[in-house]
């Protein structure tokens, strides 16, 4: 029995009209997905892996199918399970009988006969059934168009989208738990008595590679004299959602020439997905309005990078609004745009004001952030480059595969655990971004292409060291390398001799940066610098004194690649006034509790860089590695050890540790033990 026919409900025709040509690029309406190698793990705690996932999706042709299904079973996969996705319209008899899951995940799918005994056998072979949603779309009351514009503005009947949400109501009645991208729409499902718990939409690999390429791309294109303002709607659903900034947005539009408002239309008929006829504001301003088509989900990052400020206008305190997710807010940002918000509850919990964003609640709200941004380039920049470190792991997919794991985990104890004894993931927690000091630049080699790997080496007065340091990473076998050098105000030849070195070895790498700090730094923020510079997503720490073996780069890299891990350290070979071998040793906190083991030369992904907080600058000068470990350990990161000898540590008495650190080490230890109390390590 069906409530309506499933493919002529007008609500699902709304949603194919203007999903399809979104979502058309994926391809990825039924995936099967078998489990690779197990991922290499040093955790101390037990890994539950090789469970099958089955993921069933109630709308395979809209954008939501990508944030909510794809991307959470690559996710799933990437971490050794076996993963099918099902388009619920291809569910057939054969699904219910020949798969035996262990979890079941329905998105956005309505309620039918066959679904009902497709569950119901799932659960007989002892299946986990998870509903999934990312709308207010579980309450048929709030289908009063008072609450949904989207149903006036789509020309919808209230009754049918009524019905519709009836039958998404009584799927939910089926699970034994529920997620959500906001913790409001959590709420909601917990309001109807399932346990509900967050998992936030994001992006996935390719789009961040997409993104920085568009950024990258727009940068070397220069600027053309305009400010854009983007307003990157998929639907035409948010007639008043955009009533909320149209003042302000005029406002600028009218003082300052050489701002443009970017709206777009549907590609086929050319129908505006806003109307901007609705704002009497905006009269005699439509020659402002540039109009793009809608482009699919993969193409979007292209059109964002066009933005000087990116708008996400809603409707606060509207329980449909607020249960919105804030995806607006991290593509944007994976794109060097900053923007401006309304503060719902997922935007007052992603964005951190005047440092990641700014939020605005009236209308003289958006048109103060609105002026300063336009008026700003040098702040609207810093906060673009802030809010990319801040987005990468929360809504990237090293979060998302930790959080997958930590559900999957319980739902396969037995008996599952609850909810209530899940440690909350601390990619539910923004963090605050790395302090990254003021540089200026002082040559770039190479254009918008990305690396594999990024080499970033700290230089303060290693005139004599440093070219042999660059040397080792230019005979990397790993072809698509990154080098950014970040010359710390140095008082001898440093600069000139790095210059002089990129100037001749610079086709070597996909690019090769060199930076200078505004003022005298230290090692700490120099490394920041460095690594917000870089564009790859791994990235190597080398100081100015130490080199590497030709394998170090690809064999890190490698291992980090086959790893769960947020970083790969090596073993080292001294040389200079030592020769041992230093082994690398596996992750083990409580070992760390007594003092440092791992050096800093270490593969470590960006986004745990960023996720963590950076470097931090204190009195733990020359134990800045160590810190950063110890933050890894709070933020529940680690590292996986690499056996081969394929980094070289130089000991020499003109050393930060030997000049710096081991004079003051009493001072040293005293402020790592003060940031971080767990620790109990004693100066020697």
């Amino acid at each position: 029995m069906r409530l309506v026919p499933r493919r002529d409900h007008p609500v699902r025709r709304a949603l194919r009209a203007w999903g399809r040509r979104c979502i058309a690029a994926l391809g990825l309406k039924r995936l099967s997905v078998r489990r690779a190698d197990p991922p290499r793990r040093q955790q101390p705690t037990a890994v539950v892996r090789g469970v099958r996932v089955v993921f069933i999706s109630g709308e395979a042709d809209t954008p939501g199918h990508a944030y909510r299904v794809v991307r959470p079973a690559r996710a799933a996969a990437e971490l050794g399970h076996d993963v099918d996705v099902i388009d619920v319209h291809d569910l057939s008899a054969a699904d219910c009988r020949d798969r035996t899951p262990d979890v079941v995940v329905l998105w956005r799918v309505r309620w039918s006969g066959r679904l009902e005994q497709a569950v119901a056998a799932w659960r007989r072979a002892g299946a986990r059934i998870v509903f999934d949603v990312d709308d207010l779309m579980i309450d048929p009351a709030l289908t009063d168009g008072g609450v949904i514009d989207g149903i006036r503005s789509m020309g919808l009947k209230p009754a049918d989208v009524a019905r519709h949400y009836a039958a998404i109501r009584r799927t939910l009645g089926l699970a034994d738990e529920c997620l959500a991208p906001t913790e409001r729409l959590a709420a909601a499902l917990r309001a109807c008595g399932k346990p509900a718990e967050v998992t936030l939409n994001g992006f996935d690999d390719d789009t961040w590679q997409a993104s920085r390429r568009a950024a990258l791309l727009k940068c070397a294109a220069g600027h053309d004299g305009l400010i854009r303002i983007g307003y990157a709607s998929g639907s035409r659903t948010h007639q008043r959602d955009f009533a909320v900034a149209a003042e302000a947005i005029a406002a600028v539009l009218r003082g300052r020439p050489e701002c443009r408002l970017v709206l777009f239309r549907e590609p086929r008929r050319g129908a505006p997905l806003l109307d901007v006829h609705e704002f009497q504001a905006l009269a005699g301003l439509e020659h402002r309005i540039e109009w793009r088509p809608l482009v699919p989900l993969p193409e979007l990052p292209n059109e964002l990078a066009r933005f000087d400020v990116n708008i996400a206008p809603l409707e606060v305190g509207n329980p449909f609004c607020e249960a919105k997710s804030e995806l607006k807010y991290f593509e944007a940002a994976l794109v060097d745009v900053p923007t401006i918000a309304s503060p719902t509850g997922p935007f007052r919990a992603a964005i951190l004001p005047g440092e990641t964003g700014l939020l605005a609640a009236t209308p003289a709200e958006w048109e103060a952030s609105l002026f300063r941004l336009v008026d700003d380039a040098d702040f609207r920049h810093r906060l673009a480059r802030q809010a990319f470190h801040h987005v990468l792991h929360r809504y990237g997919p090293d979060g998302r595969r930790n959080r997958m794991q930590e559900i999957l985990e319980r739902l396969m104890a037995v008996p599952p655990r609850p909810m209530a004894a899940l440690r909350i993931h601390d990619a539910l927690h923004p963090g605050t971004p790395p302090t990254v000091p003021a540089t200026e630049l002082v040559t770039r080699h190479g254009g918008p292409q990305l690396a594999e790997v990024a080499v970033v080496i700290p230089l303060h007065n290693y005139a004599g060291l440093v070219a042999e340091t660059l040397d080792s990473v230019a005979r990397q076998t790993l072809a698509a390398v990154e080098l950014v050098v970040v010359d710390d105000c140095s008082t001898d030849d440093s600069l000139a001799v790095a210059r002089a070195w990129l100037r001749d070895h610079a086709d070597r790498f996909v690019s090769a940066t060199l930076l200078r700090t505004a003022t005298n730094q230290g090692l700490a923020l120099t490394r920041n610098a460095g690594f917000a510079a870089a564009e790859a997503p791994f990235v190597f720490p080398l100081d100015a004194d130490n080199t590497l073996e030709p394998d170090c780069l690809r064999l890190l890299h490698e291992r980090l690649q086959h790893s769960t891990a947020s970083a790969a350290h090596p073993t080292l070979r001294h040389f200079g006034e030592s020769a041992k071998v230093k082994q690398a040793q596996a992750w083990n906190p409580a070992r760390l509790q007594r003092g440092n083991y791992i050096d800093a030369m270490a593969l470590i992904r960006k986004a745990a860089w960023a996720h963590v907080g950076g470097y931090v600058k204190g009195e733990f000068v020359g134990w800045e590695d160590y810190e950063l470990w110890c933050r890894f350990v709070e933020h529940g990161f680690w590292s996986v050890a690499v056996p081969e000898a394929v980094a070289g540590y130089r000991v020499h008495r003109g050393s930060m540790l030997r000049a710096t650190t081991e004079p003051a080490m009493q001072r040293v230890v005293d402020a790592i033990r003060a940031a971080h109390p767990w620790l109990t390590v004693r100066a020697a």
